[in-house]
């Protein structure tokens, strides 16, 4: 039976979403990648022209299942609650202990890769302020906050930040004692709050 393009890209992107969960990055090849999606190089650069294309499209895929958009039904829900569903981040099983594994991984190969991690970035932190960020403008639209001096994207990057914490700290520490997703969730919701109050018009 004939596959079509979209479906071996998307048996490739599984395969690199097994192999990330196996091996360390640097470990994960064109020929890994080709191995374990039961294709060869040759097919495999039909679809992706480079590692850094292919590694690029598979953070972009991951991203989109760690930071997702509110659904259309929770567009009514209060800003307060529709920032909770944007800042509660859904780790796949597979990943939840690995973020910052990748990180580190990331950030090594950014000199020769750059692409992997403006992908890694955009896709990741990014996706989260751009959809915190439009969340904001339309509660700017209705005079419920005020973002003071900041642009909504500035004080979307704030908030993130309030709520993941120091990466910076993390990366170059063992990353301190596991913190339990109740322990995240409380964090989430404090910096919500005092968020929100310093945005609150008077």
């Amino acid at each position: 039976m004939q596959i079509d393009q979209s479906t071996r890209q998307d048996m490739v992107l599984d395969a690199v979403r097994e192999l990330l969960c196996q091996c360390r990055l640097e470990d994960v090849s064109m020929a890994a990648i080709a191995r374990r999606a039961g294709m060869s190089k040759r097919t495999l650069y039909t679809l992706f022209s480079s590692r850094e294309e292919l590694l690029g499209a598979a953070f972009a895929r991951i991203g989109g299942t760690i930071f997702r958009p509110l659904d259309e039904g929770d567009r009514a829900l209060p800003l307060p609650d529709r920032l909770r569903r944007l800042l509660t981040v859904n780790f796949t099983p597979e990943f939840e202990h690995a973020p910052l594994e990748l990180m580190r991984a990331v950030i090594a190969e950014a000199p020769v890769y750059p692409g992997i991690a403006r992908e890694f970035d955009a896709n990741g932190r990014g996706a989260l302020i751009r959809y915190i960020s439009a969340e904001l403008d339309a509660a700017l639209a209705e005079g419920e906050v005020t973002c003071h001096d900041m642009t909504p994207d500035e004080a979307a990057e704030l908030l993130v930040d309030m709520v993941m914490g120091n990466a910076l700290h993390a990366l170059m520490t063992s990353g301190g004692e596991h913190v339990s997703p109740e322990q995240k969730a409380v964090r989430r919701d404090r910096s919500i709050s005092i968020f929100l109050d310093g945005l609150r018009p008077r």
